[in-house]
């Protein structure tokens, strides 16, 4: 009777071991898919980002390129004026 108890003593160790390993198991590819879907989540946000971001630039880049954004510029940086015009340039004196 003693060994028989013995038996399924050492039989119910063995079984806790193996569930408790397996549930371990288990219970860290959880948390790893938690993480990855946490990290999916934020990767996502970020390429949103991103789209918005080259859309903007896109958009610039299509006004930089135009001939009146050339114009504005060269005006506005290099003091240019057209033949004909004058330029006029207004100074606040400080006190």
């Amino acid at each position: 009777m003693a060994n028989l108890f013995r038996k399924r003593v050492f039989l119910f160790f063995l079984l806790s071991l193996f569930i408790l390993f397996l549930g371990g198991d288990a219970l860290a590819g959880y948390w790893r898919g938690r993480e990855l879907r946490r990290s999916y989540a934020e990767l996502e946000a970020r390429y949103a980002e991103l789209l918005w971001q080259n859309e903007d630039l896109q958009i610039r880049l299509t006004e930089t390129r135009s001939d009146g954004f050339i114009e504005l510029a060269a005006r506005d940086k290099l003091g240019l004026v057209r033949p004909g015009e004058t330029a006029y340039k207004i100074v606040v004196e400080e006190d």
